[in-house]
C-alpha cells in the first residue's frame, strides 16, 4: 500500500506537470488566435485599399480614353495599376483562405487542449482522491494486520496453553500408574535392613577412597531453590529416555512442555555429579529397587537446582518396563553432607 501511495503520488506530479504545460499551450493557443484576428482585420483593410485602387485605376483608364492619343501612356501605367490591384486581392484572399484555414485548425487545437486540461483536472482529482483512498486502505491494512497479529498471539496462547493442560492430563494418569507401580514394588519388595539413603550405602567406599576432587560444586551459577510445594515427575523407559515430565519439571528445568521427551534424562544432570552415585542408582533400580538420593541438575539455561530424588521401577508382568522420578525440596544439611562425600568419590 506504501508502494502505491508513492507511485499514485509520483503520477500526481506528473499530472499536475502535464497540466501546467497544456494551460501555457492553451494560453499561446489564445494569443495566436489574437494574431489571427489582427492579421486578418489587416488583411481586409488591404482588400478595401486593393478594391479603391482598381476603381480608381478603372477611372483613370476611362479618363486616358477620352484623352486620345495624348492619355495613352497614362492609360498604360493605369492598366499596370489595376492588375496589380487584381494581384494584390487575388494574393490577399489565398492569405485569407490559407489564414482561416490555420486559424480554423488552431481553433479546434486551441479546443481539444482546453478539453485536455479540463480532462487533466478530473484526472488529477482522481489521482488525489485514490491517493486518498490508498492511505485509507493502508491505514485499514495496517488495523487488520494488528488484529491478525493480536488473533495469532491469543491462538499461539491457546496452543501453549493447551500443550500446559494435555500435560496435566498425563500426570494425572501418570502419578496414577505411580501408585499402581509403587504397590507392586511393595509387594516385590525385598530389600530386608538394606539402606534406602545412598550416603550410607555409599559411606564404606568414601571412608576407603583416596580419590580426592575439591573442586566439585565450587563453580559461581545461578541457582534455583525449590519450594515445598515443587513436586517434579518424570518417567522414562526401561533406557532412561524421557517419555513424561509434568510442569512443574519443565518449569525448573527451564524447558518448554514436551521439549524433553525423546530425550535422555541425564541431559539434565550437572557435569559435577560424580558417576559413583548414578553407578549406584542405576544398580538399585534395575535390581527392581527403591533408590533416594540427592542430585544436582542443571537447566536448559544453566541455572542448577538440588533435588531429593526418589526413583524406582516400574513392572509389568513382573518385568521393568521403564522408571518413574519424584523429586523434591532437599534439607539443606543434607545437601551439605552430599557434597562432601561427592567430592571423595569418582
Amino acid at each position: 500500500v506504501m508502494q502505491i501511495d508513492t507511485n499514485v503520488d509520483t503520477v500526481l506530479q506528473e499530472a499536475v506537470g502535464s497540466s501546467h504545460e497544456l494551460e501555457q499551450v492553451s494560453g499561446r493557443m489564445r494569443v495566436l488566435e489574437e494574431h489571427f484576428t489582427a492579421i486578418d482585420r489587416l488583411i481586409r483593410s488591404v482588400n478595401r485599399i486593393a478594391d479603391q485602387t482598381h476603381l480608381l485605376a478603372l477611372n483613370a483608364n476611362i479618363e486616358a480614353a477620352r484623352a486620345g492619343e495624348a492619355g495613352r501612356g497614362f492609360a498604360v501605367v493605369a492598366s499596370e495599376v489595376k492588375e496589380l490591384a487584381n494581384t494584390t486581392k487575388s494574393a490577399n484572399q489565398e492569405i485569407s483562405e490559407t489564414l482561416d484555414r490555420v486559424a480554423e485548425a488552431v481553433s479546434s487545437l486551441s479546443s481539444s487542449v482546453e478539453r485536455s486540461v479540463a480532462k487533466m483536472q478530473q484526472s488529477m482529482y482522481a489521482i488525489e482522491t485514490t491517493r486518498e483512498q490508498a492511505s485509507t486502505i493502508g491505514a485499514e491494512t495496517s488495523n487488520f494486520a494488528d488484529q491478525l497479529r493480536h488473533s495469532l498471539e491469543a491462538f499461539h496462547r491457546l496452543d501453549e496453553s493447551s500443550v500446559v493442560v494435555d500435560n496435566e492430563v498425563k500426570e494425572i494418569n501418570t502419578i496414577g500408574k505411580t501408585f499402581a507401580y509403587l504397590l507392586e514394588l511393595m509387594a516385590m519388595q525385598t530389600r530386608g535392613k538394606e539402606p534406602i539413603n545412598p550416603l550410607e550405602r555409599l559411606l564404606p567406599v568414601v571412608q576407603q577412597s583416596t580419590f580426592r576432587a575439591t573442586s566439585r560444586f565450587t563453580q559461581s551459577e545461578p541457582e534455583y531453590v525449590l519450594k515445598h510445594d515443587d513436586i517434579l515427575i518424570s518417567a522414562t523407559d526401561s533406557r532412561g529416555v524421557i517419555t513424561f515430565a509434568n510442569n512443574c519439571f519443565y518449569e525448573v528445568a527451564q524447558y518448554e512442555p514436551g521439549e524433553l521427551v525423546g530425550e535422555p534424562h541425564n541431559v539434565i544432570r550437572h557435569p559435577d555429579m560424580p558417576k559413583a552415585a548414578f553407578g549406584d542408582l542405576w544398580n538399585v533400580i534395575k535390581a527392581g529397587k527403591l533408590w533416594q538420593g540427592y542430585v544436582l541438575n542443571r537447566g536448559k539455561f544453566g541455572r542448577v537446582y538440588w533435588v531429593k530424588a526418589n526413583v524406582f521401577p516400574c513392572f509389568e508382568n513382573g518385568e521393568i518396563v521403564g522408571y518413574i522420578s519424584i523429586r523434591t525440596k532437599p534439607e539443606p544439611d543434607m545437601i551439605r553432607k552430599a557434597i562432601e562425600a561427592y567430592r571423595l568419590v569418582p
